[in-house]
């Protein structure tokens, strides 16, 4: 059996920031109180903390439980972590934008997920000034809002790079279980 990904709990606390800035505060704390088994555990306890590193089962579970609270699905779940990564670092990628090109910046930007997911192999297939396609793959332990919750990020990165009308689509893959995706990017710069 191929063990699964582990996700570092920044994932975890910034993906509940952001739920807390676009919902409330209180729909926030009912995810956490509501949220089951070992994730919700230790969110309620203090046992995720920002450098620590957690299955991604834990954040899968917490994404369901998300877009269930707020009656979401996966176009909300990318909407929220593209808010996640446009607040949280939208310093870093101002300062990248002033050196380099939103296809150029969101490249390097991909390779530094690293820090984020402990393992997995990123694949730039097709690369333009304003479009761009990648496969992920060896994700394993990965769920569709999972998917979309990468997606979303990398939109954010986008937006924070000053592109506009960003348009994201999985081709293949991304589904609950799938270790690989293949999906596409474009937007106007």
């Amino acid at each position: 059996m191929t063990e699964t990904r582990k996700l570092k709990g920044i994932n975890f606390t910034g993906t509940l920031s952001a739920l807390a800035r676009e919902h409330g505060e209180e729909v926030r704390e009912a995810v956490v109180r509501d949220l089951g088994g070992d994730a919700g555990d230790a969110l309620r306890h203090g046992g995720i903390v920002a450098s620590g590193w957690y299955p991604a089962a834990w954040y899968a579970d917490l994404l369901a439980a998300i877009a269930a609270s707020i009656s979401g699905g996966s176009d909300h779940i990318r909407q929220l972590s593209r808010e996640a990564v446009k607040k949280d670092f939208r310093t870093l990628f101002k300062v990248m934008s002033l050196f380099m090109r939103p296809q150029r910046a969101l490249q390097q930007s991909i390779r530094v997920s690293r820090r984020y997911v402990d393992g997995g192999e990123i694949e730039i297939l097709e690369t333009r000034d304003d479009f761009m396609r990648m496969r992920l793959s060896e994700y394993y332990g990965y769920t569709n809002l999972m998917w979309w919750d990468f997606a979303g990020g990398v939109e954010g990165v986008l937006e924070n790079l000053g592109a506009k009308a960003i348009d994201s689509c999985i081709l293949s893959g991304g589904g609950d279980g799938d270790h690989e995706v293949e999906f596409q990017l474009s937007w106007l710069n």
